[in-house]
């Protein structure tokens, strides 16, 4: 199964071309040799835009096309990165997966991107945080147990509430990954480092078992959260008093 990858939930924009292997193709490969992942990597593009995440994105699929040696035609699926991120990235990413799935007829399956980074670090001897960069003084935080379930997040909070939070949760983690990891107050956990061609493998491993099942996708859901900064405008209130 040919799949794109695709997220722009930080400033970094990444655009990918995988293939997953079916079912009985992972299971004579696991026969044939050592442990090897469910998918690989044709090719992959990134380019860090803080703000020019439309602009970037597609160039950046088509690229990495191009050098996977693949169309858009051939793809028999699209996953893309559904946050925590914000408000503007995650759109331009999400509306771009959905526009494309929709001309192509294929699924468009979306994908926490902290569970994404978290299934390229899998398996892990122990538990697992994940911190990204909220920006306004906080972080993104998601805990993972050693078997890969997640238990904590994705939520928002201060550097300083992490501790609490993982207390909360139950979770002492033995290792932390992500561009926040520096940002935590005092961190004394390893920091991991994702493999290169993250984050188009991990979305798509982490969307392995709807994707060869076929099962129907859910709607693209954003993980803003937080509350756009933009709003309505209330009412005018007259000059007059009335």
């Amino acid at each position: 199964m040919l799949v794109l990858a695709l997220d722009t939930s930080t400033p970094e924009v990444t655009a990918g071309v995988v293939a997953l292997r079916s079912p009985h193709e992972l299971i004579a490969a696991l026969q044939a040799g050592p442990a090897v992942r469910p998918a690989t990597v044709l090719a992959q593009r990134k380019a860090v835009a803080p703000l020019g995440h439309a602009e970037k994105l597609m160039p950046l699929v088509s690229e990495a096309l191009a050098a996977a040696g693949h169309t858009l035609r051939e793809l028999d699926a699209v996953v893309v990165g559904i946050g925590p991120g914000p408000f503007t990235g995650l759109r331009v990413g999400m509306v771009t997966g959905a526009a494309l799935a929709d001309a192509l007829d294929v699924p468009v399956h979306g994908v926490p991107g902290h569970d994404g980074l978290a299934r390229t670090l899998h398996p892990l001897p122990g538990e697992l945080l994940v911190v990204t960069d909220a920006r306004r003084r906080e972080v993104y935080v998601s805990g993972y147990r050693a078997d890969g379930r997640r238990a904590l997040g994705p939520a928002v909070v201060a550097p300083a509430a992490v501790p609490e939070l993982l207390a909360e949760h139950g979770l002492t983690p033995t290792h932390v990954a992500g561009a926040g990891a520096a940002l935590l107050i005092a961190p004394d956990l390893p920091v991991l480092t994702p493999p290169a061609d993250a984050p188009a493998l991990g979305l798509v491993e982490a969307a392995a078992t709807p994707l060869l099942t076929g099962a129907l996708p859910g709607p693209l859901v954003p993980l803003y959260l937080r509350r756009p900064d933009a709003t309505v405008p209330g009412a005018r209130k007259s000059v007059l008093g009335r």
